[in-house]
């Protein structure tokens, strides 16, 4: 018999374990003996400050649920988020910040493309992950470049292959424009948008821009006017979308407006007037409020069991939060419970977590980032599987296209 293949006798189990026991700590940045600890950039305050709230609203309720069963393997999840306003200044300030402390394992939750842009090369300069991005940008999808990036939503271009091909084969446009955010954001998807409508043949008629964060929008849409053009795609969140649609209703425009899920649809249609069927918006996660689907089943009775306060709301970028939240957790669990499988089977399950409790050096984040996109273990949430390719960083490419009429219908493509 090989030596591979030889049981460990007690004795030389029992001196394994106290060599563990009394090795020094070397634990990964961000992780206890009791705590696990995440990093949080994103937008608090500024017009757009829903985005950031709920996201964080979503995580935390995730966080919480896992720390009422007692954490991962006696390990509390906690967040430290704090605020960039949707500023890329701001955000690279805060991502320097986690960089120079290290005092966090991964950064999470990031909220849009232009703070992201800003924040990608700290963090991968730094080795410290970068997790659930809420942007679909096509160059945080670089897994070559940005190794430490985990993205679990679908990309832009999903988003706007969906929308531009239901337009023209179900609608009957092909006469397109766009407004966008004029910023590391609203460039991108000018790219992938000018990509798509060339794929079918079709110029893009007009464009006009905006600056980010601002209420003076209204001239963006005047200057489409000549175009003759009969469906557009505004590119920005909530706050500057309704106020180009509403203006569009007033003026009695006919468009089909378009609209990514970054605009956070059930926030922007509180904000406009004329609610109407002619008013697209794709979606990247399943309908917050179908409990058919078990993932969300499980994240309203979180929300409703919570106790601490969070800003809740049954929408989809609160479950975006809470599915981050919850693979965090599985991923973790997952790289714990291998850990435990190499101890002897005859030690109690309380003397394994007891062990591994002071193994935290074991908890890295490159085994973290190894195991989290290994297309040979999707990570399964109920009803929601993220599953990564080989060589790819990004788990999902789930669409959702909806409209906003009171007879409010879906068009899905769930690969």
């Amino acid at each position: 018999m090989s030596l591979l293949n030889k049981p460990i006798s007690t004795g030389i189990a029992s001196c394994l374990i106290l060599l563990v026991l009394t090795l020094p700590s070397a634990a990964a940045p961000g992780v206890t003996d009791s705590t696990i600890v995440f990093g949080q950039t994103a937008c608090f305050s500024g017009p757009n400050k829903n985005l950031g709230l709920w996201y964080r609203a979503g995580i935390l309720t995730a966080f919480e649920e896992q720390n009422n069963r007692g954490g991962v393997y006696g390990r509390l999840l906690r967040l430290i988020s704090v605020d960039d306003a949707y500023e890329p200044d701001l955000a690279a300030a805060n991502a320097e910040r986690f960089a120079s402390e290290n005092n966090v394992f991964a950064v999470i939750g990031g909220v849009g493309t232009p703070t992201a842009k800003r924040i990608v090369p700290v963090l991968r300069t730094a080795q410290i992950p970068f997790v659930g991005p809420f942007t679909g940008a096509d160059f945080l999808r670089d897994a070559k470049k940005y190794p430490n990036i985990i993205n679990l939503r679908a990309g832009y271009f999903d988003e706007i292959y969906e929308l531009v091909h239901h337009m023209i084969d179900d609608l009957g446009k092909s006469r397109f424009g766009i407004i966008y955010q004029d910023d590391a954001f609203g460039r991108s998807v000018l790219r992938n948008y000018k990509e798509v409508l060339d794929s079918r043949d079709l110029p893009l008629l007009a464009k006009t821009s905006y600056s980010r964060n601002t209420h003076a929008v209204h001239a963006s849409l005047f200057a489409l006017d000549k175009a003759d053009l009969d469906a557009i795609l505004i590119v920005g969140a909530y706050a500057a979308n309704s106020e180009i649609i509403n203006l569009a209703n007033s003026l009695g425009h006919k468009y089909i407006i378009a609209n990514l899920s970054f605009v956070l649809s059930r926030e922007l249609k509180k904000r406009i007037h004329a609610p109407s069927d002619k008013i697209l918006v794709t979606e990247v996660m399943p309908d917050a409020q179908d409990l058919s689907s078990h993932v969300v089943r499980q994240f309203q009775q979180a929300i409703r069991s919570s106790t601490e306060g969070h800003q809740h709301e049954f929408n989809e970028v609160c479950l975006e939060g809470y599915i981050l939240g919850r693979y965090l957790i599985a991923v973790l669990e997952r790289m714990a419970g291998e850990l435990t499988g190499v101890l002897p089977s005859s030690l109690s399950q309380e003397y394994k977590t007891d062990v591994l409790e002071r193994m935290g050096d074991e908890l890295t984040r490159e085994k973290f980032l190894k195991d989290g996109m290994s297309p040979a273990k999707p990570v399964v949430l109920g009803d929601w599987v993220l599953h990564f390719k080989f060589g790819e960083n990004a788990g999902s490419s789930y669409i959702r296209l909806t409209h906003m009429g009171d007879g409010h219908s879906e068009k899905e493509n769930n690969p």
